[in-house]
């Protein structure tokens, strides 16, 4: 009896083995055959073998390395035909097949069969085709990973017309990059060179773009509102049949202006539907000294071509509606602290650059900055230099020019000359005397500081230029008292051709000309002997002519009347 009962447990194990050894046969021979079948004469393809992508081939997956924002999300990606995908089934055997979407829109699993995955998303994808594999393989996991995106045409109307290779992942903003600076783009250049003209332009939109799908429904792109919001729907991805509408701007037609405080004024494309947040953003935000609560916005009236004034605070009023041709100024702040100083040069204690207040600080605010003068410091020879930005400072000239028409004093060529000569010595120092300031506490001469002035505190030259023609032109070492013969006669004297009537002495400070009987020569003075004018013999003999022409028309008439008179 105990025999029996040995004997039947053991028939009952061998019996349980053997089923589920077959279990297991059935499940390696039906992996083996997905395998194999999806592989052709690859054979199995184990996930742990170092050389799995050599075994599958380069034509199983694309090569071009695709730019991407960051990880896909799959309840926005749409799948479609090319995109390729892993399957991983993970149990008693691992195993990873490389699938890719039919033209049909389907991926064909072997053993499982066929799973309609098109024209849905990353995550309905997933779904379907996990379902599909653990109805087969109960027992596994299972996972369906996106390898790599596919590529597709999708056609670009506007000026420039075409068809572009783009991919689910790339954003319309990348296609207009690409029409903004391919140089090769045929059509557009072919329009640049055939139209000349400023009335032609050729700046694409970047607000007003269309981008149709293939099932009729069109997306609103604005690219400048997208870096605003950082809402993909104003810069949307592409799919197959996309058709994309770029228009050319004609700014003067439709725009807003944004001025004043803002980080990047000027004018913009309109957009119906704008509003105060929206042109604020546009121009990059506000500037550091903007007053967000005072802007004003001028509105135009084309019928009656007057304007309203507007006053808005951007807090209150972010979703007020802006118009076509709506201008609007940011006001800065009152007051506003500015980044100005002035140089301090020479013999001062503290030579060097100090900070100044706007429109407040004086130039004696500015030497005591600067620690006072020192032993070696002479006022009469003391400048302050003034520069004007080269902007102003040309305009300023041009509208001197341009006022010339205005004038009753440029009669002669002479005169036009020595007035352009005038105009391009335009020198840049402020008139201040400096011994009147600080010896004799003349407040008048305190002036006022701009900012970039330079402020140059001198020594006691001690010495006198003379120059012209004079035979040893050079420095003549000052003594106090002595006349202008005694500076010739220490430059050599003067030259055969010194026209020694016309000498002339330059004041250091004012660079004013005078005759040496009205002022006294002192260090630092120039003085000049100017060269004798000739003239040649014709215009010698044509003088002489005009004057024997004037004698005999006089001589002439004494005699008619003369004569009359008997």
């Amino acid at each position: 009896m105990k025999n029996q009962r040995t004997l039947l447990l053991l028939s009952v194990f061998f019996l349980v083995t053997a089923s589920a050894l077959a279990q297991v046969g059935m499940t390696e021979r039906d992996l083996s055959k997905l395998g194999s079948q999806q592989t052709g004469s690859m054979g199995k393809i184990n996930a742990d073998a170092s050389d799995i992508l050599n075994q599958m081939g380069s034509s199983s997956f694309s090569e071009r390395s695709m730019p991407i924002e960051g990880a896909i999300e799959p309840e926005d990606y749409v799948v479609g035909p090319n995109d390729l995908f892993t399957l991983g089934i993970y149990g008693y055997i691992t195993q990873q097949i490389p699938l890719v979407v039919s033209p049909e829109g389907s991926v064909i699993i072997p053993t499982v069969g066929e799973v309609n995955v098109n024209g849905v998303t990353l995550a309905e994808a997933k779904s379907r085709v996990i379902s599909a594999v653990k109805g087969r393989y109960y027992s596994s996991d299972v996972s369906f990973t996106l390898n790599s995106p596919r590529t597709f045409l999708v056609k670009i109307s506007g000026l420039t017309q075409g068809t572009f290779e783009v991919s689910p992942v790339t954003r319309v903003s990348e296609i207009l990059k690409v029409l903004l600076v391919d140089t090769l783009n045929t059509s557009k250049v072919y329009y640049e060179k055939s139209n000349d003209r400023e009335f032609f332009n050729t700046q694409i939109s970047l607000r007003n773009i269309e981008l149709q799908r293939k099932n009729g429904s069109v997306k609103k792109v604005d690219i400048y509102k997208y870096f605003l919001t950082n809402d993909n729907d104003y810069n949307p991805y592409f799919l197959e049949g996309d058709l994309l509408k770029v228009p050319y701007v004609r700014l003067e037609n439709n725009f807003i202006n944004i001025g004043g405080a803002v980080q990047l004024g000027g004018s913009y494309e309109y957009v119906e539907g704008d509003n105060l947040e929206t042109a604020i953003g546009i121009a990059r935000g506000f500037d550091v000294n903007a007053e967000p609560d005072s802007i004003v916005l001028y509105r135009t009236y084309e019928q009656t071509g007057k304007f309203d004034k507007i006053f808005l605070n951007y807090e209150r009023d972010k979703d007020y509606k802006i118009e076509k041709f709506d201008r609007l100024f940011v006001n800065y702040k009152l007051n506003v602290q500015k980044n100005i100083s002035v140089l301090v040069m020479g013999e001062v204690v503290r030579p060097g650059y100090y900070p100044i207040s706007f429109k407040n600080t004086r130039l004696k605010d500015a030497i005591e900055m600067a620690g006072g003068f020192n032993d070696k410091s002479y006022l009469p020879l003391c400048i302050l230099f003034r520069t004007y930005d080269a902007e102003y400072a040309a305009k300023d000239t041009s509208e001197i020019l341009i006022n010339m028409r205005a004038n009753d004093l440029l009669i002669s060529s002479v005169d036009q000359t020595n007035f352009y000569t005038d105009i391009k010595s335009k020198r840049n120092r402020v008139i201040v005397d400096f011994e009147k300031l600080f010896n004799k506490n003349d407040e008048s001469q305190n002036v006022l500081l701009e900012d970039k002035d330079v402020i140059y505190i001198n020594d006691n030259k001690n010495i006198v230029y003379v120059f012209g023609q004079v035979n040893q032109e050079g420095y003549v070492p000052f003594k106090k008292g002595m006349d202008i013969e005694y500076y010739i006669k220490k430059a050599g004297g003067l030259s055969l051709a010194a026209e020694e009537a016309d000498t002339r002495i330059i004041k250091f400070n004012s660079r004013g000309w005078y005759d040496p009987d009205e002022t006294k020569i002192e260090t630092g003075d120039f003085v000049y002997v100017p060269k004798e004018t000739t003239r040649p013999f014709e215009v010698n003999v044509a003088l002489i002519s005009q004057i024997a022409g004037v004698l005999l028309g006089v001589l002439t008439t004494y005699i008619l009347i003369k004569d009359t008179s008997k």
